[in-house]
């Protein structure tokens, strides 16, 4: 016969069985009754069993049967807790019992209580999926075996639980992501994606296998995809949020896209372990914009043509009139000269006024120099107007061709730098320079004011500063405000591909 598991106790073992009845005692507390089948023959061995556990405090009711028919019966009688079972029964086994018991209620803890159990039957039954056994010449033993039973079921049960709810949150969480019309996807530490959307696959067209596991930048391979990882990988070092970045993309054939980015840490407690990042396509919001800005610009060239060509020329015209009527009245009527002189320096302001409307109106020509001569024209009008030193500078000897109205974004952040710089930085001299660096444009206008940022302070400023973003970002580039000591840079960046004429864009993009 094999020894009782357990009967030389350890102090350590002791304190251990306390802490599982005590747990169990107060959970008992909440649940009410057990309710446990016992396998049992003899009726004596029966009435032991029933008083040990109740003398240690047990709740229990019991349903005690004898065969295997009964047992049946009883596993399909409401809820059971534990199963007690002898090992060997008139024309019955345990181990048939326990296989029983397994199939009809699965996780139910199911313990041998054997008056003569050999060593290799309790191995047996221990593999065949028993929970434990315990001797009956040693029942004393019991009490604390069935409290661990029951405690491992409960934990099982609360595991396979929190299994269950973990799962359904992950295909919640799955169906939703399924169903937003981003792109949406995770990264680890390492910015390798980990978990993806329907979206995602589709853009990427590709297998959610073939995805896994890469960085993005091996899935699309240009500048813009390296842009994001790099911004990825700050996010994930300083822990803040980036929201509302907007990259563009250019596919194959030429067609510019537009995107919305956002990344966010994902953490566990107080680490990093990476990044939900969300990609909201705003192409067609980009495009709706561009057409309105695009509209405005054709409606301020039109009235300032029509200052220029129609009523400028029209004053001019009356101006040369005046010049004969001038020359006249000197050799019939002198004594109304003076009069006249007055009427005609007052036309020449007039049309010196609207000359000057009319250029503020459209900038830039491309027919009448481009972007270079309406920043020497800016130059000189910041110069007379705010009687200071305004100079431009063109770094590169020849600009490539820019479309018009990308031209005149890059003109009106140069106009609201020097604005800044002249009413609230009070420079006393402004610097403008154009330049192109590695396939991009680069807009400099520095100053040696007391600074952009402690001028507004003082000021009442508008709405200047995001209007050149916005400008900046309609261009596919960003604009930087920086004071290094003494004055203030504002650096306008743009990739030369997205200034050029749309014919010219998409020759660009495919070579």
């Amino acid at each position: 016969m094999v020894a009782d598991r357990g009967c030389c106790v350890s102090h350590g073992a002791q304190q251990s069985r306390g802490l599982f009845w005590y747990y169990f005692r107060m959970s008992q507390e909440t649940t009410g009754s057990l309710h446990f089948v016992l396998l049992e023959d003899d009726p004596n061995d029966a009435e032991l069993i029933e008083l040990e556990l109740a003398r240690n405090g047990l709740e229990v009711e019991w349903r005690h049967v004898a065969t295997e028919r009964a047992f049946r019966e009883a596993l399909t009688d409401g809820d059971i807790d534990l199963v007690l079972a002898d090992y060997t029964l008139p024309g019955f086994d345990g181990l048939a019992a326990l296989k029983i018991t397994q199939k009809s209620c699965p996780g139910v803890p199911f313990i041998f209580v054997s008056g003569s159990l050999g060593e290799e039957r309790a191995i047996e039954a221990l593999k065949s999926g028993a929970t434990d056994y315990v001797l009956k010449d040693r029942l004393q033993r019991l009490p604390t075996v069935v409290n661990r039973a029951l405690l491992e079921a409960r934990e099982r049960r609360e595991r396979r639980q929190a299994e269950l709810e973990l799962e359904a949150q992950r295909l919640l969480i799955s169906t939703v992501m399924d169903t937003l019309p981003e792109v949406i996807y995770t990264v680890d530490t390492q910015n390798r994606i980990t978990i993806v959307n329907r979206m995602m696959l589709e853009v990427a067209g590709k297998r959610r296998e073939e995805i896994i596991g890469k960085r993005l930048s091996e899935i699309w391979s240009d500048e813009t995809t390296l842009d994001i990882e790099a911004q990825a990988a700050t996010v994930m070092r300083t822990g803040r949020a980036v929201s509302g970045q907007e990259r563009h993309w250019v596919t194959p054939d030429g067609t510019i896209r537009w995107f919305n980015l956002t990344h966010v840490p994902l953490r566990d407690q107080d680490k990093i372990t990476g990044l939900v990042c969300a990609v909201q396509e705003v192409t067609d919001r980009k495009a709706l914009e561009q057409e309105i800005l695009e509209i405005s610009n054709r409606e301020q060239r039109r009235l300032g043509s029509d200052l220029h060509d129609g009523l400028g020329q029209e004053l001019t015209g009356l101006s040369l009139l005046l010049k004969g009527l001038e020359v006249q009245l000197s050799r019939e009527a002198p004594q109304y000269l003076s009069q006249v002189t007055k009427i005609s320096d007052l036309l020449a302001r007039a049309i010196q006024s609207t000359r000057s409307l009319a250029r503020g109106l459209a900038p830039v020509n491309l027919e009448r120099g481009g972007l270079p001569e309406a920043l020497k024209h800016l130059a000189a009008r910041c110069t007379d107007m705010y009687n200071l030193k305004c100079t431009f500078k063109m770094a590169a000897a020849r600009l490539p061709e820019i479309e018009e109205g990308a031209a005149t974004h890059i003109y009106r952040v140069a106009q609201e730098a020097t604005t800044n710089a002249a009413r609230y930085a009070r420079a006393k001299s402004i610097f403008i320079e154009l330049k192109t660096v590695n396939r991009k444009l680069q807009l400099t206008v520095a100053d040696d004011g007391i600074g952009l940022s402690a001028g507004l302070a003082q000021g009442h400023p508008g709405m200047g500063l995001k209007i050149m973003e916005y400008r900046a970002r309609m261009l596919g580039g960003n604009v930087a405000f920086e004071e290094p000591g003494q004055g203030t840079r504002v650096v306008l960046t743009a990739p030369l591909h997205m200034l050029k004429p749309a014919k010219e864009k998409r020759l660009a993009a495919s070579g």
